[in-house]
């Protein structure tokens, strides 16, 4: 399955379905973004549009909205590195969110089970498919994808250019409700676990309705992670989203 067809559909502005596809096509494009936060973290989604198919699935509220930017200036590989910058300070005992202010968290390194080029899920597919499945099922934990929404974006899913599999891939994530369980049986290891905690965070964003705060519960319960490498998860993620709202660190 091509991951890289998966993104540039995923970015496809809804105005532009059926026509261009973005100047970096591909997963290699997306490991070059260009310019600003997409520069300087490996998976940028630099040409992430506001009217992109994303932007319509994860909605418009303003938790989300920040995560929306955030999906904007570093895609995939921010999560990752969000997820392993948490992880490191959890397991040297600092204080969550440590480091700089305004900082980027550096890339992962390959070897540190947050790499995203060489990881695989428990099911042996790309590591980047789940955060994908992690982003959408979040996005439907509080209904605000229904049946009618939900059917719209499956049409313009019809409409991006892409093969079989990763168009089946993505009307399959769409027809599914949300589903905590399905996720947490996606990673093989904690780290990738922690990773899908933040891919499904970022998408819910600020959790203030009661369905979007029992997905997460149910979800944390069920990846098994310790209450405290949470906390630094969500820190970390509150620190570099407002690292992309202000502008610092870019």
């Amino acid at each position: 399955m091509n991951l890289g067809s998966i993104l540039d559909g995923l970015m496809r502005s809804q105005g532009s379905l059926g026509g261009r596809r973005p100047q970096q096509g591909g997963f290699g494009g997306m490991l070059g973004g260009s310019g600003g936060l997409g520069s300087q973290i490996p998976g940028g989604m630099g040409g992430l549009a506001a009217g992109s198919l994303l932007s319509l699935i994860l909605g418009s509220r303003g938790g989300r909205s920040a995560g929306g930017s955030l999906m904007k200036a570093g895609g995939l590989a921010v999560l990752a590195s969000v997820a392993f910058k948490a992880y490191q300070d959890w397991q040297a005992n600092q204080a969550p969110g440590a480091g700089r202010p305004g900082s980027v968290p550096a890339q992962p390194p390959a070897g540190s089970g947050f790499h995203l080029e060489e990881e695989k899920d428990k099911n042996g597919h790309e590591m980047g498919l789940a955060l994908v499945q992690a982003m959408i099922s979040a996005a439907k934990s509080d209904g605000h994808l229904d049946g009618e929404e939900s059917a719209r974006i499956q049409e313009q899913i019809q409409q991006l250019g892409l093969g079989n599999e990763e168009k089946g891939f993505l009307l399959d994530m769409m027809a599914k409700p949300a589903d905590a369980a399905a996720i947490a049986r996606l990673p093989k290891t904690k780290e990738q676990a922690a990773e899908l905690y933040v891919a499904s965070r970022v998408a819910i964003g600020d959790a203030d309705t009661p369905e979007e705060k029992a997905y997460l519960d149910r979800l944390v319960a069920l990846l098994d992670l310790p209450p405290d490498l949470v906390t630094h998860l969500d820190a970390q993620i509150g620190a570099v989203r407002q690292t992309v709202a202000t502008g610092t660190g870019v």
